[in-house]
C-alpha cells in the first residue's frame, strides 16, 4: 500500500524511515520530492564499454552555476537526501514530470529502494530533448513513493 504524507510523517517521527536532511516542504500527497546534490560521475572516455565489467567513472563537482548537460548526454547524479529504510518498507523513486517534460530523464533502470536501505540514490541522468540543459546542485530532481510490505 502506498504511504500517505500524513503516515509517512508519523513513520519518520518515529524513526521506521529517515530521511537525510528531512524538509518537510518537499513532502507531497503520496511522495517525497528529492534534490540533486553536488557531484556526479560521467563515464571515462573508451572505445568501447565491455558490458561483462564495471564501466569506468570519473567524479566532478556540479558548479553553484549549474552544469549543462547537451542533448543525448547522459551523467550519473546522486540525490542530496539519504534515506534509510528498515525491514518493512520500500521507496520507488520516479522522474518529476516538470523535469520529463524538459527532455530530463532520471531513471534507466535503478528506481528501486529495497527494505534495510541506508544510501543516497543514484540517478542515471539523461537528455532526450534537442536542447541543453542545465542542473543545479538542490533542484527538485526526482519523487519518492513509499509502500509498505504486505505480511
Amino acid at each position: 500500500m502506498v504511504i500517505s504524507a500524513q503516515k509517512l510523517k508519523k513513520l519518520i517521527e518515529k524513526g521506521e524511515i529517515q530521511i537525510q536532511p528531512f524538509n518537510p516542504s518537499q513532502l507531497k500527497e503520496v511522495a517525497y520530492t528529492f534534490t540533486l546534490g553536488t557531484h556526479f560521475s560521467i563515464l571515462k572516455k573508451v572505445e568501447v564499454i565491455d558490458g561483462g565489467n564495471p564501466a569506468g567513472f570519473e567524479t566532478e563537482s556540479i558548479p553553484a552555476s549549474g552544469y549543462v548537460l547537451h542533448p543525448g548526454g547522459f551523467i550519473v547524479g546522486y540525490t542530496q537526501e539519504k534515506i534509510i529504510l528498515n525491514h518493512k518498507y520500500i521507496c520507488l523513486l520516479s522522474g518529476r514530470s516538470t523535469q520529463a517534460q524538459m527532455g530530463l530523464d532520471v531513471t534507466q533502470s535503478s528506481f528501486l529502494a529495497e527494505p534495510d536501505t541506508e544510501n543516497i540514490f543514484a540517478l542515471e541522468i539523461s537528455n532526450n530533448s534537442g536542447i541543453p540543459i542545465r542542473i543545479f546542485p538542490g533542484m527538485k530532481i526526482a519523487k519518492g513513493i513509499f509502500l509498505e510490505i504486505s505480511s
